[in-house]
């Protein structure tokens, strides 16, 4: 693999990484996620495509623990292109004359500044020589969501050259089988069209779950040697198409354009509504240079080799992540997979709201806002589930479907699993404190962290012979445990969530005893318990706990236990055994106190992450990040950016070998909480923006960017000062429905408190700069008044 500031590029051709790097490549505009697979290559699983829409499912194949279990659709081939030379068909690299696992042009390239995936090769069969080139992109402009491009160039590299090119919906698909219960290698898995019916250049389908109905339909224009070429439709079985033909001379080029658009439900797809090629892509561009003023993170290169590879897979992990993100809509979320692969059935997981939402919330905060609505338009099927299990409030699902749905399958631990309702409370706290956004608070918050309140209120026992609250048979964040009691990050977590539910009752008790149907004393019972409630800690060794047990637990020989990178239960202990040792999957005790740095004093992080990282065998890619952030926060900078590097690379270099089955997307947030939480050190709280930065020494200086309390700014660290900029026209400010203000560009009427390393300086509401010096006095730098 080779980086560029922009671009991650591969020039090695090698089928055995294919499908893998397929799922690298994905593009997407959070309506759509395409995987980078060849449209030219009709040969067994890679005619399937992959391309995945959000909010499309089929059905799925186990027994979901509620209702009918479902699965992300591989949606019809929309980019489905047969192509021959000279009669013969050339269907990608590894044939047609290009060596295998060789550099002989093969060149594949992620333009992630403009989100735009291309590729190339060169073709040579029995004396015709020709030089292919690809590129898609999913267009991001609000208006044209569900809008993709393709365009394809041929080039002659001889005379005479007899070219065939046709560009299909191809309807003859099933999915990938890359659920998380299914084997690798890839094979193909289940057919999800029941019916299906072609047009002229468009198709129609009809899905297996809930009869969802599929329309799609594709604009199509071919040039050759300066002129238009006119096509003639060839529709087949559940295939729609257009084929165009014409010869080539030596240096000559045959180049096609394609417009394909996506509709669901009873929608029509008409073709005459599809922008031009041009248009399109102006304005995608265009799209994703607004996306990155506030998402993109400047590394300083320094004396670094390695500084560019690190620019360049710092913003691949935050070009998914806005790539992913469903901005069209507030009734659907991120799953753990994103629209990259099948695995975890396009389901949402707790790490939505711990892992991936603080990017959004800095950086797009009504992106934010409508993830976080997800979670309040799904709060009825959370009290359906408490009271299923015999709990009062909201019980948010382990593995959410799109209507809020259980869907992991009975009795497998979802159960245990509560501490899903305290993340969604603690995100939307969270989102308070860094938006101000009262609005939503009020709207959709409060119920939220009520709800959520009643069911730990129902879920927690009292122990009189400690006299402390319990949570008794959970499962942490270290999903080694089959359960346990009192685990600290959920004992912690629900304690945040009960008595910020408290304070919303007394700020508005009327309103909220009338709204939400206080009994009297409810709200005293939510503080008497977080107040009371058990958080293991041992005094002696200032260490706390991750549950009531794991002292008591033996050690566990880590080199014999993960001779390799696969992971403990993969290979040399079975999930039954791992209880019996001090050993945690991923992130836990190390996760609660990156999450919560002013709660713990920096001598209990050093004892906790001395303690915890050798005991951490890391086999989820949930476990880096918080080892990162953590070893940045006290001053361990070499590890910090070890596990910074393990976080950004892990998909690109398919450390965890299951890249195939999707890209991991929560570790792409924690990525971006490694270096703004980590590295850069900021928060913001109390409504002041704190900087501590930890830079590593191989980055010779970091710039980010972010929106707090409204005031949009850019913030540039060196050794030796940081500098808070004013972000004017740039600006996006939003409403309490997480939405752009009319008006809203610039934010010059708000000041801003800044401490850097404790010292304090205000970004006053005239000035558009402000510079600190590290160790010594603040002082407003000289001109930067508006």
């Amino acid at each position: 693999m080779r980086y560029e500031a922009w671009s991650i590029v591969n020039e090695e051709m090698d089928q055995a990484k294919r499908q893998s790097r397929d799922a690298l490549f994905t593009i997407g505009n959070g309506y759509f996620g395409i995987r980078g697979f060849f449209e030219e290559d009709g040969r067994g699983i890679s005619a399937l495509g992959g391309i995945y829409s959000a909010g499309v499912f089929g059905k799925g194949s186990y027994g979901a623990w509620e209702g009918d279990s479902r699965e992300l659709c591989n949606l019809p081939n929309a980019l489905r292109t047969r192509i021959k030379i000279n009669g013969r068909p050339a269907e990608g690299p590894g044939e047609n004359g290009l060596q295998e696992n060789g550099e002989a042009g093969f060149f594949q390239k992620l333009d992630m500044k403009q989100g735009i995936y291309e590729r190339r090769y060169p073709y040579t069969e029995e004396g015709a020589k020709a030089a292919l080139a690809f590129r898609r992109f999913a267009v991001m402009d609000e208006r044209w969501k569900n809008v993709i491009g393709q365009e394809i160039e041929i080039r002659a590299e001889e005379d005479g050259l007899e070219l065939e090119v046709e560009a299909a919906i191809d309807g003859r698909v099933t999915n990938l089988n890359l659920e998380s219960c299914e084997p690798l290698p890839v094979q193909p898995g289940r057919n999800h069209i029941t019916r299906w019916e072609t047009g002229e250049q468009s198709l129609h389908v009809m899905l297996d779950y809930k009869e969802t109905e599929i329309h799609m339909c594709q604009k199509a224009r071919a040039f050759a040697a300066g002129r238009e070429l006119t096509g003639s439709l060839t529709n087949g079985e559940a295939e729609a198409g257009i084929l165009f033909q014409c010869r080539l001379e030596k240096g000559e080029s045959f180049r096609l354009e394609k417009m394909i658009r996506v509709t669901t439900g009873k929608e029509s797809c008409p073709q005459a509504e599809l922008p031009g090629y041009h248009e399109a892509e102006e304005a995608h561009r265009e799209a994703w240079a607004k996306k990155w003023i506030l998402s993109d993170i400047r590394v300083g290169q320094a004396e670094n080799p390695d500084a560019l590879k690190d620019q360049a897979v710092l913003r691949y992990n935050l070009f998914q992540l806005m790539a992913v993100c469903p901005e069209h809509t507030d009734r659907l979320s991120i799953g753990a997979r994103g629209l990259s692969g099948e695995m975890y059935e396009g389901c949402v997981f707790w790490d939505n709201e711990i892992f991936k939402l603080p990017f959004f919330i800095y950086t797009n905060p009504g992106a934010a806002a409508g993830l976080l609505k997800f979670r309040y338009h799904t709060l009825d099927a959370a009290r359906r589930h408490a009271g299923r299990n015999w709990f009062d409030g909201a019980m948010y699902p382990w593995q959410a479907s799109e209507e809020g749905v259980e869907q992991t399958p009975y009795n497998v631990g979802a159960f245990y699993a509560v501490h899903i309702v305290s993340d969604i409370a603690h995100a939307v706290l969270e989102y308070g404190r860094v938006t101000g956004d009262r609005e939503f608070y009020e709207r959709y918050g409060m119920e939220i962290l009520i709800e959520t309140a009643r069911f730990f209120a129902s879920r927690c026992d009292w122990n009189g012979e400690e006299g402390v609250y319990e949570i008794r048979a959970v499962r942490g964040p270290n999903e080694y445990d089959v359960y346990v009691n009192n685990n600290a990050y959920t004992n912690l977590s629900a304690a945040e969530n009960l008595m910020a539910a408290y304070r919303a009752v007394r700020e508005r008790e009327e309103e909220a005893e009338k709204r939400f149907f206080i009994r009297p004393g409810e709200a005293e019972q939510w503080k008497k318990i977080a107040e009371g409630l058990k958080l293991p800690y041992c005094k002696e060794r200032d260490l706390y706990e991750e549950d009531d047990a794991y002292f008591k637990r033996r050690e566990l020989d880590m080199k014999r236990a993960k001779p390799t990178g696969k992971r403990i239960i993969d290979s040399t202990l079975p999930y039954e055994a791992l209880p019996l040792y001090q050993v945690t999957k991923q992130a836990d005790v190390v996760l609660m106190m990156a999450m919560y740095p002013s709660r713990f004093t920096n001598k209990q992080k050093r004892t906790a992450y001395d303690f915890y990282e050798p005991r951490t065998a890391h086999d989820s890619s949930l476990s880096y990040a918080p080892h990162s952030i953590l070893a940045a926060q006290i001053g361990r900078t070499d590890e910090a950016y070890r596990y910074f590097c393990r976080s950004a690379c892990l998909d690109i270099e398919d450390t965890q070998l299951n890249t195939v089955s999707g890209l991991h997307f929560a570790n792409f947030g924690g990525t971006w909480q490694a270096v703004y939480f980590g590295f850069a050190g900021v928060r913001f709280e109390n409504g002041a923006l704190m900087i501590n930065p930890h830079l590593p020494v191989q980055w010779s200086g970091l710039e980010i960017a972010g929106s707090f309390g409204g005031v949009t700014a850019r913030i540039e660290i060196t050794g030796t000062r940081v500098t808070v900029k004013r972000i004017g026209a740039e600006s996006r400010k939003t409403d309490g429905g997480g939405k752009e203000r009319p008006g809203g560009q610039g934010t010059a009427g708000a000041g801003l408190n800044v401490w850097v390393e404790g010292k304090h300086a205000v970004l006053e509401e005239d000035q558009d700069m402000i510079t600190v010096e590290r160790g010594g006095e603040s002082h407003v730098a000289a001109g930067c008044n508006l």
